[in-house]
């Protein structure tokens, strides 16, 4: 069950937003809001407290606190439909763009680029003992490689996690891997060859485009709408398109996607297996935010809607549990003989000390409650950089709204450059994702970018947006003065 104070804060939030609460009217000072739901002052406090973060109460001196009007829903990105042909993978340039020379860059201002939870939101104390008593009990863990496919242990707990989500997995068919970019390239690897097509999103995480690029793999990148992810009409028009190009394999993140934050609804799943089954397209699904979902049940993964087990599943912990772990797994289906000979031959292990660590966290009732925790922080904190955005980004900014996560893809009015913002803001310390990293040419989605809002809201993080918001003005007004020059 979700945390007492969250609840009592949903309930006003509710009567707020549907108008049941006026805006500027006065909320139950702590002590009638205690009496009223039966709970402590503390929990009382709490509520409140959520409520201000999610910028529907504002607490003024002496008087308490009061309701806000909902911040008005920002419009949604706008996407022109990609090319419909494969193309070469040129993201390197753009990294190489980003970080043009060995100057030193100046001190961090905020966590906006990477896109990690902060570290006061993970169980690290857990872990630490877990580690250190097991380094010390169990030296045989550091004196070995362990086994091809991973602690036994920590696949059986993936195989139980799963039956939660109705989605069946197997054992031997699990291998534990070093993060989830080496499942991915383990993926690809066992149904692609060089020079083969891979269906990607659009935009589409700049680490899938490096893997292909790695791979000296094609994307052909697929139309995707900001909220329901990618169009499965799309995909079968690419496939049925007369004399069109194979596609291999479809890679994608259909639950909390990176960066849009999308997640296609059940019966797009459904349609997606079914229409690559039909043409025989290997599927590979990222399942790594798929714990992050808002909502209260997990949303069911592909592999939930593919009776033969022909769906690829890869997923780590680096972004619920320990990102410095680099642990994570692939659920490989009917490549499972493949998979393990590739794992061989590049890494031949996962670290198993870590993995035993994990296990022992993950069994016990401390990931339950942190996954409660987490979810929620994440889903407060992304509400307060929109309203953020809202006060200091260029008025007509489009934003998504994530179904889950931790991350906001921003689209800046026509005449942005996101990688030129860029440039100014990192010599100010200040750092986020320009949208180029997510176009497979290196040279789409411009006027884009994504934040992290993974870290906890401070005053300095807050500064930190308003700055970047500023210089994103800045750089409109330039443009625009600049277009207009005879």
């Amino acid at each position: 069950m979700d945390a007492a104070y969250q609840r009592i804060a949903d309930d006003i939030a509710r009567l707020i937003n549907s108008g049941h609460i006026a805006a500027g009217s006065q909320l139950p000072s702590v002590r009638e809001l205690a009496a009223q739901r039966g709970v402590s002052a503390t929990t009382a406090v709490s509520a409140l407290r959520v409520l201000e973060q999610r910028q529907l109460a504002e607490a003024r001196p002496r008087l308490g606190y009061f309701a806000r009007r909902a911040p008005a829903p920002m419009a949604e990105p706008q996407f022109r439909p990609p090319q419909s042909h494969s193309r070469a993978v040129r993201i390197s340039d753009v990294i190489t763009q980003m970080f043009p020379g060995e100057a030193p860059s100046p001190p961090r201002a905020a966590p906006l680029g990477a896109a990690l939870p902060d570290p006061e939101l993970l169980p690290i104390q857990a872990l630490q003992k877990a580690t250190a008593r097991l380094a010390r009990t169990r030296p045989q863990l550091l004196s070995g490689y362990g086994p091809l496919d991973g602690s036994l242990r920590l696949r059986r707990w993936l195989v139980a996690h799963y039956l939660r989500c109705e989605t069946v997995l197997d054992p031997s068919e699990l291998l534990i891997t070093n993060g989830g970019m080496e499942a991915l390239e383990l993926a690809l690897g066992a149904v692609c060859q060089s020079g083969d097509s891979v269906a990607v999103e659009s935009p589409c995480y700049f680490g899938f485009l490096q893997v292909l690029e790695t791979l000296k793999l094609k994307a052909c990148e697929v139309r995707t709408h900001p909220r329901s992810g990618l169009s499965v009409e799309a995909l079968a028009e690419v496939l049925q398109a007369p004399g069109g190009e194979r596609i291999k394999a479809c890679l994608l993140c259909p639950t909390v996607s990176n960066p849009l934050g999308a997640t296609l609804p059940d019966a797009d799943k459904q349609a997606l297996v079914a229409l690559c089954q039909r043409y025989g397209v290997a599927l590979v699904e990222d399942d790594l935010y798929g714990d992050l979902h808002y909502a209260a049940q997990r949303p069911r993964p592909l592999r939930h809607f593919d009776a033969r087990a022909e769906v690829i599943v890869c997923g780590s912990f680096s972004k619920t549990l320990a990102p410095g772990a680099r642990v994570g797994y692939i659920a490989a289906g009917h490549h499972v003989e493949r998979v393990r000979a590739l794992k061989f031959a590049t890494s031949v292990s996962t670290a198993p000390l870590l993995q035993a660590a994990l296990a022992e966290v993950l069994e016990g009732a401390v990931y339950v409650r942190h996954m409660r925790r987490l979810r929620q922080a994440c889903q407060d904190q992304v509400e307060q950089v929109m309203g953020c955005i809202t006060e200091h980004f260029p008025p007509e900014t489009r934003v998504v709204q994530p179904s889950g996560g931790f991350l906001l893809w921003l689209q800046l009015p026509a005449g942005s450059n996101s990688l030129e913002i860029y440039r100014a803001a990192i010599s100010e310390g200040l750092e986020f994702a320009p949208g180029a990293l997510f176009s497979a040419s290196g040279q789409g989605f411009a006027d884009s970018l994504r934040l992290n809002c993974g870290h906890r809201i401070t005053p300095a993080m807050q500064a930190a947006v308003a700055r970047l918001g500023a210089l994103c003005r800045q750089h409109l007004a330039q443009s625009q003065s600049a277009s207009h020059s005879p």
